[in-house]
């Protein structure tokens, strides 16, 4: 009796001893939220201070990225416990470009944050009191019945151009209207059938003003009561090409889900088309819009067609009529 008791307490012991205790699931370490974005505070010919705002959770110090050599990718500037930082011994006049990544205490069971918005900075130029040079003459370019597009000769200056202002004249009086920094600025809100007279002034980054270009005098266009379109047709040999413009000079009119058709001879091959889809049926072809055209608002123009080869004898596409949500229009070819 009593060996037999120990055998089974020794049974017992060794199933206890088997028990194994599951591990609890894994814990993930959390992420430091962002730092704000950094806001620069003070810009020289050579140095350029930033500070952000510091995140919650348990964050040690903070990692400063910069591209100072524009094309290169991030690299490590400095590790600061502050929320600010002023990068000095800079080059005039140079774009720099900052991020800030918070670190967390070690042990807190936080990861790093994600990197901050990027603040873009160009530091102060030298003194400079030479102006740039006066810009070609602007030519406006298309116009439509609410806002034009100016393109015009550059200017240049002995250190950089730093951008370009477009001045309309009012009662003899020249005032700045629009800019951009490159040789093309966009008028908006104009006021249709109406006549305005700009030139362009250059400004460098000291703000030295160039000489005023010649002007240019142009004339929106009228509001429509629809949509029109027009088509241009030009042979030569035995080819032709097609170019279709549609107009929307409504106040509100939008066209949208259009198509275009028109008579297309038998024996015609299509050689190359653009911003539309051509396709046939016997001899109707139809035009369908690429996306990015497919919506004209009012005030809008877009323009699509296509080159073709052409038999001896045989007539050239007529016909266009464009079918759209607002209507269906004729398209007279000119």
């Amino acid at each position: 009796m009593i060996v037999s008791i120990l055998r089974r307490l020794a049974v017992l012991g060794a199933a206890v001893s088997c028990v194994v205790v599951a591990a609890g699931p894994a814990h993930a370490a959390t992420q430091l939220p962002t730092p704000g974005t950094p806001v620069a505070t003070a810009v020289t010919t050579t140095s350029v201070s930033f500070s952000w705002t510091a995140p919650s959770g348990p964050v040690a110090d903070y990692t400063i990225q910069t591209i100072d050599v524009v094309g290169r990718p991030w690299r490590l500037l400095a590790t600061t416990s502050a929320t600010a930082y002023t990068h000095a011994n800079l080059n005039p006049d140079s774009v720099y470009e900052y991020r800030v990544i918070a670190n967390p205490v070690a042990g807190s069971d936080h990861t790093a944050s994600n990197p901050t918005p990027m603040l873009w900075v160009r530091t102060r130029p030298l003194p400079d009191s030479v102006p740039p040079t006066k810009p070609g003459i602007p030519r406006a370019s298309p116009v439509s019945t609410t806002w034009a597009t100016l393109t015009f000769g550059n200017s240049t200056d002995n250190n950089r151009v730093d951008a370009y202002w477009a001045q309309r004249q009012v009662d003899g009086v020249w005032t700045d209207w629009a800019t951009n920094n490159i040789t093309t600025v966009y008028l908006r809100d104009l006021a249709p059938s109406t006549t305005y007279t700009v030139a362009i002034v250059a400004v460098d980054a000291n703000g030295n003003r160039s000489p005023r270009s010649d002007p240019v005098t142009f004339t929106t266009r009228a509001l429509e009561p629809a949509p029109t379109c027009r088509v241009q047709l030009l042979a030569f040999g035995q080819q032709y090409q097609v170019n279709v413009t549609i107009d929307n000079m409504t106040a509100a009119t939008i066209v949208e889900n259009w198509t275009a058709t028109f008579t297309f001879p038998a024996g015609q091959t299509i050689v190359y088309n653009f911003n539309a889809t051509i396709t046939r049926e016997g001899t109707v072809g139809r035009a369908t819009p690429q996306w990015y055209i497919a919506r004209i608002g009012p005030g809008g123009s877009q323009t699509f067609g296509f080159l073709a080869t052409n038999t001896a004898g045989s007539p050239l596409p007529s016909g266009f009529t464009l079918n759209a949500s607002a209507g269906v229009f004729p398209c007279p070819i000119s």
